[in-house]
């Protein structure tokens, strides 16, 4: 993991956040933007920052399966979000669609999810060997 892989990852989430905060300004739902807006999107640019770079080196280290049983638990966890979603509406809950609960909370689960991949990369590519580029020699004399 080298600096242009960590900036990188820092400018897309900051570009995706920025675009999620326009999105909501422009159709003027965004809120009023204080210190807890902001902290929330500081928490979510870090969080988006540190699951891309995990996933990276999960990717790089060869750990496909850690990698893919992450993959389905965060699949599992979006497509129950939209069914509660749907059943909110549905069922015209106020879980997710009333005004005074932030949405943002939902997501907390899949954040954790996601943002574990970064140490669990780290740990696994911590305990690889280093492969050498010379062979072994066995001292028989």
């Amino acid at each position: 993991m080298d600096l242009s892989q960590i900036i990188s990852a820092v400018f897309f989430s900051s570009v995706f956040v920025f675009t999620m905060f326009m999105v909501d300004y422009l159709r003027g739902k965004a809120q009023y933007f204080g210190t807890h807006p902001f902290i929330i999107n500081l928490i979510l640019v870090i969080g988006m920052s540190l699951a891309m770079l995990g996933f990276d080196e999960l990717k790089r280290g060869g750990h496909r399966k850690v990698r893919r049983i992450l993959l389905v638990c965060l699949t599992l966890l979006l497509i129950s979000l939209f069914i509660l979603s749907y059943a909110s509406i549905r069922l015209h809950w106020k879980m997710i669609t009333g005004k005074d609960f932030a949405d943002i909370y939902w997501f907390i689960p899949i954040y954790v999810l996601a943002v574990a991949s970064f140490p669990i990369a780290l740990y696994l590519n911590r305990r690889q060997n280093k492969s050498t580029s010379q062979a072994a020699i066995d001292n028989a004399s």
